[in-house]
């Protein structure tokens, strides 16, 4: 056994934050007051009693993990220990719906001295209490020597709870590195400790299709091995183990890009165009000359291996559309994401199998593509038989699903870059934030078109994957480092994406060159915007190194989702970082591997207390508090003396064991 001391440490709130008492909740509750008494539980005996929703799923699956995760923060045998606290009386107002989409995830949590009282409205509002509740029943020695035991301390609790985001997801990428299963049914146990409630499974890409079809069987040998495949009884498990945790899993298959896998199986092979790209870019028409050396994939595709649906081929939809259909039947939620990111207009350019049909007047493509050399800007004529063709294709796959009863979601590039018009419902992910006036600003000029829901996956916050350094070898054909690993490269810290509000935030400036600049907040009907996703893409990600890449940072994004803020300049880092600092000490002793947040030293010391700038956690200061010399200003950590902030100080120490 070991025992881990966490100080939930001296922390100064610069903002009316009420302090959560041992810093125990993670993401913090919409509303709540705690008294001053503590009664003792016993999560082995207590009987739970529930009245209405899915009484089987709550009694067979909840419950159990309820205990369970107590016991895990916690040590010794309780077996014989008393509670005073005997009962939790759980009431569900309303019947489930069946579409897991409409389902309410509030609640209330209110405690005496002998019951635990949770209403929800749906049986999803009762896991959330329930997780609230396992947070807060704690191991006695909290605040009471090392007797052993557990206890409900500061009560009595009133908790009355919702997210202000409907979609708090994780993006995860199984298909540039297989993820086992368990590995997904462990990041499905993480969200579920954060109140996070959308796996957005990205199963397929152009490296492998690692899924069994029954439409197309041969697709399956695009994957590495034969262990690295998902049978129909595999995604049936991720699915019920994210169902009993309020979790919807949302799958993407996308094209026509990012298609290469597809070319595996012998009916669809030939829909798919720019295979691989082994001998680079070509202009077919000026002489079949290029300026890109044998194998370089770039400008074809932005990643190895290349690959696209030949959008223009009449066939190519339905036989897209019947593989879509078939997995409509074995995904069960109501959203299928069918992709549409970076389709490369060079691989199309490239291809008469395409141009032919797209300007089949056309006899001098010369005219059309003027340069032996790649260009940088196609005519107008391209874009226009381009969108025409991409237009019909997206009519064709979106139809299919549709005729299920499912609606589909998009990569924005389909909307904004490639100009197709989709049906008023589909969800749109917004993932851009390059430098440049094109690419910037997508959310907002999603928001001016007022159709499309949307979700906030700006790579500049977003995406977790970063931080691990280049892995192409050939990038732009030179040895240089391609634009996508410089944007993919940098590492995106947990105070980054926790200060980060989809709705409020400030957005890249489009007038802005250098990409440091920051225009205003969104405008428009921010209600369209339904929360974020975080994506962990995975060219340098399996599941050795996963779980530290996720945790504690999706967390930090659960907590901004869900709470909120009226106004994110003023989330509080100082009172959020104990709090999280518990958090992850919490995930570590339910499986999750979360990275370290600092030393230990600063879990009983203030650390980092000098800041530049005017927007310090200690309020409008510039290093120091005004008026202060460097003397004063670091005197005050030790006296405890600093204008304007509270100091609040707790000790959390939690067992665990090993």
């Amino acid at each position: 056994m070991r025992i881990t001391l966490i100080l939930a440490f001296v922390s100064l709130v610069a903002s009316d934050l009420i302090a959560i008492p041992q810093n125990l909740l993670w993401p913090r509750p919409q509303s709540l007051s705690f008294g001053t008494w503590a009664r003792s539980v016993n999560p082995s005996t207590v009987n739970v009693n529930i009245n209405g929703g899915n009484r089987e799923l709550l009694l067979k699956f909840a419950v159990d993990r309820l205990k369970t995760n107590v016991l895990l923060m916690g040590c010794s045998d309780i077996t014989n220990l008393p509670g005073d606290i005997n009962t939790i009386d759980v009431t569900i107002l309303e019947t489930d719906p069946f579409d897991f989409s409409n389902a309410k995830e509030s609640y209330t949590l209110n405690s005496t001295n002998s019951t635990v009282y949770i209403t929800a409205a749906h049986s999803v509002g009762a896991l959330r209490a329930f997780e609230t509740l396992s947070q807060l029943i704690s191991p006695k020695a909290v605040a009471a020597g090392f007797t052993p035991g557990f206890h409900l301390p500061s009560g009595p609790w009133n908790i009355t709870d919702h997210p202000v985001y409907s979609w708090r997801a994780i993006s995860l990428d199984t298909s540039r590195n297989f993820m086992p299963i368990s590995v997904i049914l462990r990041t499905l146990d993480g969200m579920s400790a954060t109140k996070l409630n959308i796996l957005h499974w990205h199963i397929v890409d152009a490296t492998s299709f690692p899924i069994v079809s029954k439409t197309y069987p041969d697709l399956t040998d695009s994957a590495y091995d034969k262990l690295s495949i998902y049978t129909y009884e595999d995604v049936k498990q991720v699915i019920t183990y994210a169902a009993d945790r309020g979790i919807r899993v949302i799958p993407e298959f996308d094209s026509p890009s990012h298609a290469q896998a597809f070319s595996f199986s012998k009916v669809l092979k030939p829909f798919v165009l720019c295979r691989n790209a082994a001998n680079g870019w070509r202009n077919p028409y000026n002489g079949g000359v290029g300026n890109q050396p044998d194998g370089s994939w770039f400008p074809t595709c932005v990643e190895p291996p290349c690959g696209a649906v030949n959008i223009a081929n009449p066939d190519a939809g339905p036989a897209i559309a019947k593989l879509l259909v078939e997995y409509t039947g074995l995904f069960n939620d109501s959203v299928m994401h069918l992709g549409g990111d970076e389709v490369s207009s060079f691989c199309f350019a490239s291809e008469p199998e395409f141009t032919s049909r797209v300007f089949p007047d056309v006899t001098n493509f010369a005219k059309l593509f003027p340069n032996a050399t790649v260009p940088s800007i196609f005519p107008p004529d391209w874009y226009a038989g381009f969108t025409k063709s991409y237009q019909t294709y997206a009519d064709q796959i979106v139809a299919a699903v549709k005729g299920t009863g499912k609606k589909t979601m998009h990569w924005e590039d389909i909307v904004l870059k490639d100009g197709v018009v989709l049906p008023a419902d589909a969800v749109i992910q917004v993932w851009n934030g390059w430098d440049d006036v094109v690419g910037k600003n997508s959310l907002q000029k999603l928001l001016d078109l007022n159709r499309y829901q949307i979700v906030d996956s700006n790579n500049e916050v977003y995406y977790l994957d970063g931080g691990s350094g280049k892995w192409l070898t050939d990038s732009l054909g030179y040895g240089n480092s391609s634009w996508k690993e410089e944007y993919w490269i940098g590492y995106r810290n947990w105070q980054h994406i926790y200060n980060h509000d989809p709705r409020t935030s400030p957005m890249e400036n489009t007038t802005d060159k250098t990409g440091f600049g920051l225009a205003s907040q969104p405008t428009g009907n921010l209600t369209l915007i339904l929360g974020a996703s975080a994506a962990i893409w995975g060219e340098k990600i399996d599941s050795s190194n996963l779980d530290v890449k996720l945790w504690p940072r999706a967390a930090a994004m659960a907590e901004a989702l869900w709470s909120s803020f009226d106004d994110p300049t003023n989330k509080d880092l100082f009172e959020a970082e104990p709090r999280l600092t518990v958090m992850r000490e919490r995930l570590i002793s339910r499986g999750l591997a979360a990275e370290a947040l600092h030393p230990a030293w600063c879990n009983t010391h203030l650390c980092g207390f000098k800041f530049k700038g005017n927007k310090s956690p200690f309020g409008n200061v510039d290093g120091y508090e005004a008026g202060a010399s460097k003397d004063q200003s670091s005197q005050s950590k030790a006296t405890g003396i600093f204008t304007g902030l509270k100091w609040i100080s707790s000790i959390l120490i939690v067992f665990f064991m090993i």
